[in-house]
């Protein structure tokens, strides 16, 4: 009697301690998070960019320009944009895959329009105008990610 009393209790002892280690192996093998998820598109835009530029006012341009991110949730700041120089900086919005300027004014142009950024975030096609006072005029450009 003594011995089923035993082994009753080893055969409950051994279910036990097995279903602890498989609890213990389950939440042990949950996944790391991965580290290197950019949760925040704006980041894979920030670089020094080549910009080559199009406009019936100014012909051909190539320069270049920084993007960085705004301290505006879904914006971002393009420094030297048409041109203008460095520590002039314009403000365009990120939505999905386009970035929208709307009514930036800098050093007397008024700038609106949108860039289509590419899928790999290597390239942005814009399309937009300014205008210094005269009505607006038409500007291509197209940013390649340095």
């Amino acid at each position: 009697m003594e011995f089923a009393k035993n082994k009753h209790f080893l055969r409950n002892y051994f279910l036990i301690s097995f279903l602890i280690l498989i609890l213990i192996f389950f939440n042990a093998c949950q996944p790391d998070e991965e580290d290197d998820v950019i949760t925040d598109a704006r980041d894979k835009l920030v670089s020094a960019w080549k910009c080559k530029e199009n406009s019936q006012a100014f012909g051909e341009q190539n320069y270049y320009v920084d993007i960085t991110k705004d301290t505006l949730s879904n914006y971002i700041l393009i420094d030297n944009f048409f041109n203008l120089g460095y520590g002039k900086k314009l403000r365009a919005k990120l939505s999905g895959s386009i970035l929208y300027i709307n009514n930036q004014s800098i050093s007397g142009y008024l700038f609106n329009g949108q860039g289509i950024v590419s899928s790999n975030y290597s390239s942005i096609n814009w399309n937009y105008t300014f205008d210094e006072g005269n009505g607006p005029e038409n500007v291509t450009a197209i940013y390649t990610k340095m």
